[in-house]
């Protein structure tokens, strides 16, 4: 019954715009009581066939270096806001929120 409920946070949360990782554990742990693990929230992520991944951003830690976060939407989002994209390719968004595709994103 927990998953449940967190994949529907998860999905009311990825409503508005694609979101990493971090800032999905971020809001679960802090609205829902007893929260999730990140390997949790990786599996829900991960399996839920409304859930995709978009693309990745880099963050830069202290002792590890830089590493790859995932981002994540809604299929109906993506639908929404990227007709034509397919699964695979990353979505781009700026800082003004202008969305774009490519494959320059992709993972070295």
């Amino acid at each position: 019954m927990k998953t449940v409920r967190i994949r529907e946070k998860i999905k009311k949360f990825l409503g508005d715009r694609p979101r990493n990782t971090a800032e999905i554990l971020e809001h679960i742990n802090s609205t829902m009581r007893h929260g999730t693990t990140s390997q949790q929230l990786g599996n829900v992520l991960s399996k839920d066939k409304d859930i995709v991944k978009v693309g990745y951003i880099k963050r830069s830690g202290i002792l590890s270096g830089g590493y790859d976060i995932c981002e994540w939407a809604t299929r109906i989002w993506v639908e929404d806001n990227c007709p034509g994209w397919k699964e695979g390719t990353p979505i781009i968004i700026d800082q003004e929120g202008n969305i774009t595709m490519g494959d320059d994103m992709k993972k070295n």
